[in-house]
């Protein structure tokens, strides 16, 4: 399945850039996260709960990020299993200068086994671009708090 999503955010790419990569902020802004950790260089463990319909339950795994030139994109992969099966994602993240701010764009292919699976492939598309819609808006009003405190 892939899934391409972008967002506009008023701020530029090296602010985005700093936060996208701080494991702190990702604890705060990713949905349903519980735990964030760094075990590795660019090497996260990850546990989240999902309350969505049909794959409500607690996912946990391993994200890396990779191949990154600063500010304008990295490669992120994860992978993760819960009581409703397992899925595994591979993320290109691009940051681009536009007028007004920085076009953020996530392109990700990703694929799902379990009774995730049997959701089908439009529901998880658009629960996919739900929560990329949730963590963009976390990410804008966590970026107004830091520039706010500044």
């Amino acid at each position: 399945m892939r899934i391409d999503y972008s967002e506009t955010i008023k701020y530029p790419p090296e602010v985005i850039w700093k936060a996208l990569l701080d494991p702190g902020v990702m604890a705060r802004l990713i949905p349903g996260i519980e735990k964030f950790a760094e075990i590795g260089p660019d090497k996260y463990e990850a546990t989240a709960k999902l309350g969505l319909p049909s794959v409500r339950g607690v996912y946990s795994g391993i994200v890396e990020i990779f191949d990154k030139t600063e500010p304008s994109s990295y490669k992120l992969r994860g992978e993760g299993k819960g009581t409703q099966g397992w899925a595994k994602a591979d993320v290109l993240m691009t940051l681009s200068a536009v007028e007004g701010g920085t076009k953020v764009s996530a392109q990700a292919q990703a694929a799902v086994g379990g009774a995730i699976a049997g959701v089908g492939q439009r529901m998880m598309e658009g629960i996919a671009k739900s929560m990329a819609r949730d963590f963009f808006k976390a990410l804008d009003g966590e970026l107004r708090g830091s520039t706010a405190n500044s």
